[in-house]
């Protein structure tokens, strides 16, 4: 299910690993985080890697600031933006084919889909891939937010690349532009969930992200691939360096950032840094 990997990027408890934190040094400072959204409530306390090098951090870059949460207009516009206007089904937004493939996610978890006629195709996909995850206790804070309060509560500087709004809007274009595609992208592989959540266990405590990203399979959806991954991981690079930054930058994004010729540690070394993954 590739849903599993590109919206969640597995963490499954802690062990002795590389982690999936990266120094990269050169002109400027940097350390690269590879974020998975939602985590196991044992999982924590995490590897005191994580404290010790988000210390050493000036400032922290994510994805989005999750505190825009926390404000009524937004949180109701993120909740418009995922309905279909009303009076239409989602199932007249999809081929039959389409349709079949967000019926089979529905039966993985459990729910009637004939519950989310009224949401959009992506947003019904997200939804029953967070309802799965559920079921397999992943009901903890992620990696995301953990860092994010971390950082305030150490009056670290939070800077945002993108918005909520931003992102979701994302899912709606390319729902929009692509929809079969983009759905049944989504919801492919779905035969073994558990194992799937074993290989991805294995893959994040050895910190392999090419794995994780090759278990992704975005051969035959390169537009989705490119709207998702190269066009943002392009955009973060020149907000990072396109400017100097004062003291040491840290940046916690989706761990699939961080893979491929243009993944984040591939465009840094292209650039002159020397980027090493560090161990917990």
């Amino acid at each position: 299910m590739r849903s599993l990997i590109t919206l969640f990027s597995l963490f499954l408890g802690v062990h002795s690993y590389a982690a999936s934190i990266w120094h990269v040094d050169g002109e400027q400072e940097f350390y690269l985080f590879g974020t998975i959204h939602v985590l196991k409530p044992d999982s924590y306390p995490l590897p005191p890697v994580y404290a010790s090098t988000l210390q050493k951090c000036d400032a922290l870059w994510l994805e989005a600031d999750s505190d825009e949460l926390k404000d009524a207009n937004v949180l109701h516009e993120l909740q418009q933006m995922m309905r279909l206007p009303v009076g239409d089904k989602l199932q007249d937004q999809l081929s039959e084919n389409a349709y079949q493939q967000l019926q089979i996610l529905a039966d993985k978890a459990g729910v009637p889909l004939s519950l989310l006629q009224g949401l959009k195709p992506w947003a019904a996909a997200n939804q029953l891939t967070l309802m799965i995850f559920q079921q397999r206790g992943f009901t903890g804070e992620g990696l995301d937010m953990y860092l994010q309060r971390f950082a305030q509560q150490q009056n670290i500087p939070v800077r945002a690349f993108e918005t909520l709004l931003w992102q979701l809007n994302m899912f709606d274009e390319l729902s929009d532009e692509y929809g079969d595609e983009f759905v049944e992208f989504s919801t492919a592989d779905m035969n073994d969930v558990d194992q799937l959540v074993q290989d991805l266990y294995g893959n994040w405590r050895s910190g392999d992200v090419a794995t994780m990203y090759e278990q992704a399979a975005f051969e035959g959806y390169e537009r989705v691939e490119q709207r998702m991954l190269v066009e943002r991981n392009n955009a973060w690079m020149k907000s990072l360096l396109g400017s100097t930054h004062d003291g040491v930058q840290c940046v916690a994004v989706g761990a699939l950032h961080m893979a491929a010729d243009h993944g984040l540690l591939n465009q840094f070394k292209q650039a002159g840094y020397r980027v090493t993954q560090l161990r917990d």
